[in-house]
């Protein structure tokens, strides 16, 4: 899914759910996030999905669910849904050099080795890697010392105007639960570096999910650092989990043709999230 189409899906789900603007791209472009409250006094589970621009069929995954209803029996807690963290970086996965301001149009091919082809392209607007951007053990994994099309941490943690906006909002609603989605390979990562009771907490979280979905759970906290999922556990403390879709035998940017096949992973995601929400309230109560 591109933006265009992502403003067409924002404009129907104004007819039912709260649509807040959390802050715009290094173009300029709109973050949304779109909330399913149930009620303002409860916790708040955060779906992020797009912040990796490669890996935008996550955004069609969610849009999915929400389109199928998935989430309408939830009474227990509220939705929020950050449907493209990256939008510049998803314009330019889909359509290319022409989606950029013309006075960045050299720099990015620069950055992109000339390669006019930028459907890999997972960076944003400027080529930072925006989930090594957060502010977790910023920059103990360094895989660019310079803007490109993957792997540039930032010059500083929350560097770039799409993590602030999405660090902001977090913040702003304290949820208790976030997951990040991703492609590919039918993985899950939990763990950054919590401990005990937490630590088993998460891990209770991350399996059930791994139940449901039938994907594998894997640990390489010592490789990870500034992305979302990490900023969650670290800072806030809170139970996240970053969720790869997609066969690892399907090749990026992954086809529209292989949502539904995905999607029948993610059937029983209320189940999943009443799960991860009943846990937590069992650890505040411990």
């Amino acid at each position: 899914m591109d933006y265009k189409l992502l403003k067409n899906k924002i404009n129907d789900y104004k007819q039912k759910y709260n649509v807040k603007i959390i802050g715009e791209s290094v173009f300029g472009r709109n973050i949304f996030a779109v909330e399913r409250v149930v009620n303002p006094k409860l916790s708040t589970a955060i779906f992020l999905c797009s912040i990796h621009a490669r890996e935008h069929i996550t955004t069609d995954l969610v849009c999915k669910m929400i389109d199928e209803n998935l989430f309408d029996k939830i009474t227990n807690f509220n939705l929020s849904f950050i449907l493209m963290a990256n939008p510049d970086g998803v314009e330019l996965s889909t359509g290319g050099l022409q989606t950029a301001p013309i006075f960045m149009q050299s720099k990015l091919l620069s950055m992109n080795n000339q390669n006019s082809d930028f459907s890999l392209w997972k960076a944003n607007g400027r080529g930072v890697d925006l989930n090594n951007n957060f502010d977790a053990n910023f920059g103990t994994n360094v895989h660019s010392l310079v803007p490109s099309a993957s792997g540039f941490i930032g010059e500083f943690a929350e560097s770039e105007p799409e993590t602030q906006a999405v660090t902001a909002y977090t913040k702003s609603v304290s949820p208790f639960f976030t997951i990040s989605y991703h492609s590919k390979g039918e993985e899950i990562y939990y763990n950054f570096f919590q401990s005990g009771k937490r630590l088993e907490r998460d891990k209770n979280i991350a399996e059930f999910f791994a139940s449901q979905t039938g994907y594998k759970i894997k640990n390489p906290e010592s490789l990870s650092s500034g992305g979302y999922k990490d900023y969650c556990v670290q800072k806030l403390g809170i139970p996240a989990i970053t969720i790869e879709v997609g066969s690892d035998s399907l090749t990026h940017p992954i086809g529209f043709e292989h949502l539904c096949e995905i999607y029948e992973r993610h059937k029983s995601i209320a189940s999943m999230l009443e799960y991860a929400y009943n846990t937590t309230k069992e650890f505040e109560g411990k």
